[in-house]
């Protein structure tokens, strides 16, 4: 039932954690009264950053206090299913960091037991929350752009290989397909009302990380730290609707120095739009393509986009706590993106494409 009396909520994992704690922090009626990690130097300094008051280096210690109502679990990709099975089972809300899981066999686990359970569970697709794809959405859902039949979207780093678990197949599941690439898939599908993808074709390669070049934490001496991970991958995916996907990520490339951008383009039979964020930019970053009378006219919508979408994610999860209704990302979304994912893996290991069910 709604509630107004205030929403208790924790955090597992204080790294990305810390800004679910800011969003959090930023809503009226919430308190956040709990923070575990593991790192207990980590714990210490950002429990007294954010003046939280019960702090664990066990998430099932945390749980089972019965502290709080409703958790951000901000961990590594592997970590999501167990530690939300372990939520959900103690009837907390759920807010899960992307990906879902670090395998679809992981997130079909994260899938069934929300079904069963009563409380929510959400999965932190922020990057549709930003003002910029939300005008997209509209537009699209207007009818703006007529029949849509392709789609480009991608997000490209000239430097930024990430670092510690990052670069572990095992903890991480993927490079920057499952860490990039899960933004760029969950915000085409969603603006697309998710339709099923049929087939995959992916090729994934390892260009710099193995080397130890490109890195947000340079390698100064010695062997590199162990790379099991991709730091590129391109994929072609069809549709249902006869609408055709492809799709670009990287963490490390030759290109213009600095370039961190993300991209999508979706093209209708009456209009084009084009998102292009440059460094995470949060203005300029749409055009509108189309023609009146025969002639090509070019709009490029005054959006001022967000800087810390993050915060309407979290604001999301806790209207859909007040409200008891259903959280719009859902974790069956969140499921179609790492089948996705999944069969890109496949199909860069075999040369072929995949057929997916």
């Amino acid at each position: 039932m709604p509630t107004s009396s205030p929403l208790k909520v924790g955090v597992v994992g204080a790294g990305v954690g810390r800004m679910h704690l800011r969003a959090y922090q930023a809503l009226e009626n919430v308190e956040v009264v709990a923070l575990c990690d593991v790192d207990e130097t980590r714990l210490t300094q950002v429990g007294d950053l954010f003046n939280i008051t019960y702090r664990y280096t066990d998430y099932k210690t945390m749980f089972e206090a019965g502290m709080i109502e409703a958790v951000s679990i901000c961990l590594p990709n592997s970590l999501h299913a167990p530690v939300s099975l372990a939520a959900l089972e103690a009837g907390l809300h759920v807010l899960c960091e992307k990906p879902l899981a670090e395998s679809a066999a992981s997130g079909q686990e994260i899938v069934e037991a929300a079904a069963q359970a009563r409380s929510k569970f959400m999965i932190c697709f922020n990057r549709r929350y930003r003002t910029d794809v939300q005008w997209m959405k509209h537009t699209i859902d207007a009818g703006r752009l007529g029949q849509i039949y392709q789609v480009k979207a991608g997000w490209i780093r000239e430097t930024g290989i990430p670092f510690g678990w990052f670069a572990d197949k095992e903890m991480a599941g993927g490079g920057p397909l499952i860490d990039l690439g899960v933004h760029m898939l969950d915000a085409v599908l969603w603006l697309l009302d998710y339709p099923q993808p049929l087939t995959v074709s992916g090729i994934v390669q390892t260009q710099f990380g193995a080397r130890g070049l490109k890195t947000w934490r340079q390698v100064k001496t010695g062997t590199p730290r162990d790379f099991s991970v991709e730091d590129s991958a391109v994929a072609f995916i069809r549709l249902e609707n006869n609408v055709i996907l492809t799709l670009e990520t990287s963490w490390a490339s030759h290109a213009k120095p600095g370039q961190d951008d993300i991209f999508i383009t979706i093209y209708g039979t009456e209009g084009t739009i084009e998102l292009y964020i440059a460094n995470y930019a949060a203005a300029e970053t749409l055009s509108f393509y189309t023609e009146i009378n025969g002639v090509p006219v070019t709009t490029r919508p005054a959006i001022k986009g967000v800087e810390h979408d993050h915060y309407y994610a979290v604001a999301e999860f806790v209207r859909c706590i007040r409200e008891d209704v259903a959280p719009t990302a859902t974790a069956e979304q969140g499921q179609t993106v790492m089948r996705i994912i999944d069969a890109i893996y496949r199909s860069a290991r075999a040369s072929r494409e995949v057929v997916l069910a």
